[in-house]
């Protein structure tokens, strides 16, 4: 069953939301005010029996005192002519009446006994400083003095309807008191001239307030009149009988449920706005970052592309080792042999046919020296993709700029680029020197794999018979020749094993080399392979990097979405 929407929440369950949302860069500015708000909420709820509590307020001049002396049927304010007279805000209450809320404003406190001759006794009165004084304390004590009331008397003369500075005041009570306006000194203006100001009265709340129209109650009366027992508007009496249904208990405890409500609303208002500046400063930030490492990843792309092109040789010799993997037969051999080394087992044939042992001293060291060969190019290619860091002004300048529209937005809302979980320059830098070593490793590794298993699926149908089966003839060929010398003799000599032998190893050489040229284009499949990978890990970066701007803040961002459910289910909002 859903709640009442006239349930407001309980104040206490507010405190600990308020806190942590506080957190909240747009919030910290305005912590006094939304503390005060919340109190003014559990004030709302907490004086549920207590007399209502009545504020004037208004200019030097406006006649509060005279007012209050009319309303109280007694001199309870002093009145003179000289302005200002109120510099201090005066409580004035019925014997007996608790004031402990009142009294930490510091206000001075007058008891009265309610009496027959009063129009409007009973009620907690209090007579508040003039909000045009040049003394800006003045504002301050009748601010301070409107927060502890439920209803606020504006009391104007004519001069002071539209009057700014106490425009302004109102302005941060006007959704969270019960406002009645009074144009005082009726009797010295005309019936045009009262419906005139009453009228400027009412845009003012609508225009000033955005309060709805005739929402707020407006009577054009004297309280000089009134002391006498005179109403020369008309309207006397209408403005007494609704401040005798304010204070009726149960129009009081209506009333004060909605200043509570207004409070909270107004606390919402301020949360949910500074919620929605803080989720829009983040989706700009983080929209900037991913825009920016976006933007350089061009850059990064021909730089990681002409790195690749530097590692040409040593991806061509992996391509060519994990070919010969699959194959089968002496072209596999060859073709994990380099041009060097191959040279030198040629070489080692020919030398053979002369001296055995020179033969296979010379193919032992090619080999070796293939092997160096092949472990420094692979360092040397690591190196040239990967390693040179200390002058690597290009992935430098990437950083910067990636970063360089996010951080001045965060310093154009006032805030650090920190608190948004905007990184720097040392960490871009470092994510993206991860990102190429990465890419890198990928390259050497899944990449060399990936495009060889491809060509392979060609290659054991087409390659491997047209290369293995001229060795499988010689071979055979070979073999006939042993087994007919052996039987019909003579003896086969050592120069036609070795003819044979060179022979083999032509036809190897050139499978291997045959095989080997239908590798050029794997080679340049790999690059691209790595190439893709590198430009995925940058946009993943930039994913990851915006994440952890769209996540920061997390927790007061969570408290306000809390504290903002709270509020509308207790305002039906």
């Amino acid at each position: 069953m859903n709640p009442p929407t006239d349930a407001l929440p309980d104040p206490d369950a507010l405190q600990p939301l308020l806190s942590a949302a506080l957190a909240l860069p747009a919030l910290k500015p305005q912590a006094a005010r939304l503390e005060r708000l919340r109190q003014d909420y559990a004030r709302g709820l907490e004086r549920k029996d207590a007399p209502l509590t009545v504020a004037l307020v208004g200019a030097t001049g406006a006649g509060k005192s005279t007012l209050l002396n009319a309303l109280a049927g007694q001199a309870l304010a002093r009145e003179g002519e000289d302005r200002p007279t109120s510099t201090a805000a005066t409580v004035f209450a019925p014997e007996g009446t608790g004031l402990e809320d009142l009294a930490q404003v510091g206000a001075r406190v007058v008891r009265y006994t309610p009496g027959p001759q009063g129009m409007w006794s009973g009620q907690v009165f209090i007579d508040t400083p003039d909000l045009n004084s040049v003394a800006t304390v003045h504002r301050e004590v009748a601010r301070a003095a409107l927060e502890r009331a439920d209803v606020a008397l504006v009391v104007m003369h004519r001069g002071s309807v539209a009057e700014a500075t106490q425009a302004e005041f109102l302005a941060g009570f006007a959704r969270r008191r019960s406002l009645v306006f009074l144009i005082n000194f009726a009797d010295e203006l005309s019936a045009e001239s009262r419906e005139a100001l009453k009228s400027q009265a009412r845009r003012l709340a609508a225009e000033q307030y955005g309060l709805p129209l005739d929402s707020v109650p407006i009577f054009a009366i004297s309280g000089r009149a009134a002391q006498r027992g005179e109403d020369p508007s008309g309207e006397f009496g209408a403005f007494l009988f609704h401040l005798k249904s304010l204070g009726t208990q149960a129009v009081a405890e209506r009333v004060r449920r909605s200043n509570a409500r207004g409070a909270l609303e107004e606390l919402a208002s301020r949360v949910e706005a500074a919620l929605k500046e803080t989720e829009d400063t983040l989706a700009r930030t983080r929209a900037a970052l991913e825009s920016g490492l976006a933007r350089t990843s061009e850059g990064l792309r021909t730089d990681f592309e002409s790195r690749l092109e530097l590692a040409q040789g040593h991806l061509a010799s992996e391509v060519r080792n994990q070919a010969a993997g699959r194959f089968w037969g002496p072209a596999a051999w060859g073709m994990r042999l380099s041009y060097v080394g191959a040279g030198g087992l040629g070489a080692a044939t020919l030398l053979a046919r002369r001296s055995l042992p020179v033969g296979l001293a010379v193919a032992a060291t090619s080999t070796v020296l293939d092997a160096v060969r092949d472990k420094t190019r692979a360092r040397a290619a690591e190196t040239a993709v990967v390693e040179p860091f200390e002058d690597d002004i290009a992935v430098e300048g990437a950083a910067r700029a990636a970063l360089t529209e996010a951080r001045s937005l965060a310093h154009a809302s006032g805030l650090s680029p920190e608190s948004l979980g905007l990184p720097d320059v040392d960490t871009v830098l470092a994510e993206l020197k991860s990102a190429r070593a990465s890419a890198w490793r990928y390259t050497v590794t899944t990449a060399v794999g990936e495009t060889v298993a491809r060509w392979w699926r060609t290659a054991r149908w087409l390659l491997l018979p047209l290369i293995n089966l001229p060795l499988l003839a010689l071979l055979g060929h070979v073999g006939y020749r042993v087994v007919r010398a052996y039987l019909e003799g003579p003896l086969l000599g050592l120069d036609y094993f070795l003819n044979a032998g060179a022979l083999f190893a032509l036809l190897a050489g050139a499978g291997a080399l045959l095989a080997s040229a239908s590798l050029a284009g794997t080679t340049r499949g790999v690059r691209r392979a790595g190439l893709e990978h590198f430009l995925t890990r940058l946009g993943a970066l930039g994913t990851r990097l915006g994440e952890t701007v769209q996540d920061s803040l997390r927790p007061p961002r969570e408290a306000a979405r809390a504290l903002l459910a709270l509020t509308r289910r207790g305002t039906g909002g």
